[in-house]
């Protein structure tokens, strides 16, 4: 299937009446199921209610497992991707989208666990624009990484709500870094992850490694490739990211400060009795703080940091020189747009041996450059992250620790903002108006004129009307009188006789 993808590019297919190219077409459709799977914009709203279950199994499903395959199967698919440029540009523009959304809505929710599932919407967003740009060992950087503190986030959640006697509502925390001190500082450590807190690399690097958290390295590195994407989706995709940045910053802090920070609200009783988690919760903490910290930095030329590695890295064979006797080589006219591009360069002394699709486990078109241009970007992208996490950081101190009385004016004065947050852009609202009563009411007419009227009517009828009518019409017949079953018998003599005679009797 792979190797058949350049020739994707140049045939079409009809689908719903209308001629698609093959390689967009099939992109586009993938895409939908990992949009489903990776809960993007339009196809989101069940993740933050699946965080309803145990904390445990949201560490899973939110951080490693299963929404993340969704980015995987893109990444996997990047033989097809690379011929599809519409395709990828939809994905680019969709998941910074997602990003920015999640975010937002980020920003207002009260619920410890519904925070961290929309920060993992919002991730997953960022892996989207990266494998969308082209730069598919950047997503699975960010999904490896990602994985370490949002897991660590979730079980700390879990350890919190432990401590607390179940209570999820962050409105009644306040004050808990004494009473769960470990708790707390895995926390941190997972907060300082995700909000990317790292020295920016025109400052420091230590044997061409930036210094930083897990998230830090990789987040960076999918905001950098927004930018070396060069399109306007990839523009706007960059400063999407940048803005969601911030944001997640904002409620990262906003979610340490209303839990380990201030005074105690809420009940009373369970503040006095709150309690650490023990040992056995405690310890998978440790171990994904050590991910958290030290992840990125570990893994950051194998999956972003040395085109050589990432190559070597992903089981891509590495370009070449032929022999001088190969014959000429076709030339590629576009990127994601000639079979050629995909060729082996078998030309002369001097050219290149490029990988076929599907050799390696991602694979990226000769002209496909965003990997290296990412390393090349101006200093300001590089600090845009930076100065967005700082912003985040800053407004969550001001507001939950220097001044608590300013979100609740705040959503006072902007009440119609903030509801439209809370109840995330009313997609919930939306979705039932336009998909669910229409479809009870399909239902229920369905039920009531179908079900009731023609099978449940058909089949009272049957049995109400029709039997007993010749049950009634038999029993008439069943009279009691000798005459008239004399009568009887000699009328069916009668039509005997007389239909012999017609048909011509026994001959």
């Amino acid at each position: 299937v792979f190797a058949a993808a350049p020739d994707l590019a140049n045939q079409t297919i009809t689908f719903l009446w209308t001629d698609w190219n093959a390689a967009n077409l099939i992109a586009f459709l993938l895409f939908v199921g990992a949009m489903g799977k990776s809960a993007q914009l339009f196809l989101h709203t069940w993740l933050p209610d699946a965080m309803e279950g145990p904390t445990p199994v949201s560490a899973l499903i939110h951080a490693a497992t299963m929404v993340t395959a969704g980015v995987f199967l893109v990444c996997r698919m990047s033989p097809i991707m690379e011929f599809a440029p519409y395709a990828t540009g939809f994905i680019v523009a969709l998941g910074a989208s997602t990003a920015f959304f999640a975010a937002t809505v980020g920003l207002v929710q009260n619920d410890i666990k519904r925070v961290i599932a929309y920060s993992t919407c919002s991730q997953l967003g960022y892996m989207f624009v990266a494998a969308g740009v082209g730069v598919y060992s950047v997503a699975m950087f960010h999904l490896f990484t990602h994985a370490f503190f949002k897991a660590m986030l979730f079980l700390g959640a879990g350890s919190v709500i432990h401590g607390m006697h179940h209570e999820q509502d962050m409105r009644n925390y306040g004050g808990l870094r004494k009473k769960l001190p470990y708790t707390f500082w895995a926390m941190m450590i997972g907060t300082l992850a995700i909000t990317g807190v790292g020295v920016p690399s025109t400052i420091m690097k230590i044997g061409d490694v930036p210094l930083g958290f897990a998230g830090f390295l990789s987040k960076d590195a999918v905001i950098e490739s927004a930018y070396a994407g060069g399109t306007d989706v990839a523009t706007f995709a960059f400063w999407a990211l940048v803005i969601a940045a911030l944001f997640t910053s904002f409620y990262s802090w906003r979610l340490m400060f209303l839990t380990f920070y201030g005074t105690p609200r809420g009940d009373k009783h369970t503040h006095e009795h709150a309690h650490e988690s023990p040992m056995s919760m405690l310890v998978p903490l440790g171990v994904l703080a050590v991910g958290a910290v030290f992840a990125g930095m570990i893994w950051y030329k194998p999956f972003f940091g040395d085109h050589h590695k990432v190559e070597e890295f992903f089981g891509i064979p590495t370009a070449g020189e032929v022999h001088a006797s190969a014959p000429a080589p076709l030339m590629g006219a576009a990127h994601a747009a000639t079979e050629s591009d995909s060729e082996t360069a078998e030309g002369e002394a001097g050219e290149k041996v490029y990988a076929k699709p599907g050799e390696g486990a991602i694979y990226m078109a000769p002209d496909n450059h965003v990997l290296d241009d990412a390393h090349h970007v101006p200093a300001w992208v590089i600090w845009s992250p930076f100065i967005a996490m700082v912003l985040g950081f800053i407004g969550a101190y001001q507001m939950y620790i220097r001044r608590p009385d300013w979100p609740a004016k705040l959503a006072a004065n902007q009440r119609p903002l903030y509801l439209f947050l809370l109840n995330k852009w009313y997609f919930d609202e939306i979705y039932d108006a336009v998909f669910t009563r229409p479809a009870k009411w399909i239902g229920n007419f369905l039920w009531t004129r179908g079900d009731g009227n023609v099978i449940d009517g058909g089949i009272n009828g049957l049995a109400m009307g029709i039997i007993p009518f010749f049950t009634r019409l038999a029993g008439r017949a069943q009279s009691g009188y000798i005459f008239t079953y004399a009568f009887a018998m000699v009328l069916g003599i009668v039509v005997l006789i007389t239909w012999m005679t017609i048909s011509g009797g026994a001959e």
